[in-house]
């Protein structure tokens, strides 16, 4: 479990930074992704969207892990996070948000199949 939340740490790291090649060995073929808004994303636009990074987060604080193993080789991670995020790259917003990744260990290594972001009230 322990090395699922850090997994996850490393891909919020990931995000901040806008390094499109860590989700590209961390993403499935298959994936997708499902915004605050109900759009959803493949495998492709997922990674376009790191690479350009228009958004960038700045800050990424993860709390309340819990993760639900499903299978030896699949297993669930949820936690609340607290984003700073520049909209446009200019103008500074914060958001909390519910995070989930549902994830797969392939070829002895977890990748996440399935992500969703859902708002989350004020602290």
């Amino acid at each position: 479990m322990d090395e699922l939340i850090a997994l996850t740490e490393r891909a919020w790291e990931a995000n901040r930074n806008g390094d499109a090649a860590f989700y590209d060995r961390f993403l499935t073929e298959d994936v997708v992704s499902v915004s605050p808004w109900g759009v959803t994303t493949d495998r492709d636009a997922i990674l376009k969207g790191f690479a350009e990074n228009r958004n960038p987060y700045t800050r990424t604080d993860q709390s309340d892990h819990k993760v639900i193993m499903l299978t030896g080789d699949s297993a669930v991670h949820t936690s609340t996070v607290e984003i700073d995020v520049l909209m446009n790259g200019t103008v500074k917003q914060t958001m909390r948000v519910y995070a989930t990744t549902a994830l797969v260990r392939r070829e002895g290594e977890w990748r996440a199949a399935v992500f969703q972001i859902t708002p989350a009230p004020a602290a």
